[in-house]
């Protein structure tokens, strides 16, 4: 059974490990997801603590332009890489769309970031298929965003706060528009830029 993953605190930086076996922890996950375990004080939940990501990180845009992650800067960003040929990857994306629409007029912003080589066109296709409502297609065709981050997985999802912090990684599937974790994008969201 996979355990929950484990969030470590390391000087200003965060880790998430995946741990196998049974555990107190893995009462808490749901089989075949990711599991965001709160933060303790102290750790990346104390905004001194949260490493910068670097704003001139960029990926396309739905037209084919490059974009920058400053671009989002001001906004809770969830950036989800996926690709439409990684099954867990699909299962995700209608939870990630009802998060976003939650949320709607709020300053957050889900990035489903495809990893296709394709790049724009075969993600924009997948989702129009899909009639996603609130997301919209970005991708990094040359993977060089997702090798920047260290990116070894799909899906694997970073949070990012309103100053382009690293919150929270998280490495597997995941139920996004669970009502504890729209409760804590909503912390996320009112904390000061």
């Amino acid at each position: 059974m996979k355990r929950a993953p484990a969030l470590i605190a390391a000087p200003g930086l965060a880790l998430i490990v995946a741990l196998y076996g049974a555990g107190a922890a893995a009462s808490d996950a749901r089989p075949g997801s990711g599991y965001i375990v709160p933060v303790a004080a102290g750790s990346v939940q104390d905004p001194a603590m949260r490493p910068s990501l670097p704003p001139s990180l960029s990926f396309l845009d739905g037209s084919g332009m490059p974009l920058p992650l400053a671009h989002f800067r001001g906004q809770v960003v969830l950036m989800n890489f996926w690709a439409t040929w990684c099954a867990p990857c699909i299962k995700e994306m209608g939870f990630l769309d009802r998060l976003q629409g939650d949320l709607k007029g709020e300053p957050l912003k889900v990035l489903p970031i495809s990893e296709d080589k394709g790049g724009i066109p075969v993600a924009k296709a997948f989702m129009d298929r899909q009639k996603f409502t609130f997301l919209r297609p970005f991708a990094d065709p040359t993977g060089a965003l997702a090798e920047a981050l260290k990116v070894d997985g799909l899906p694997t999802s970073l949070i990012l706060d309103k100053q382009g912090r690293l919150v929270q990684r998280v490495e597997g599937p995941y139920e996004w528009d669970d009502p504890p974790i729209v409760a804590r994008f909503r912390e996320l969201m009112s904390e000061a830029p």
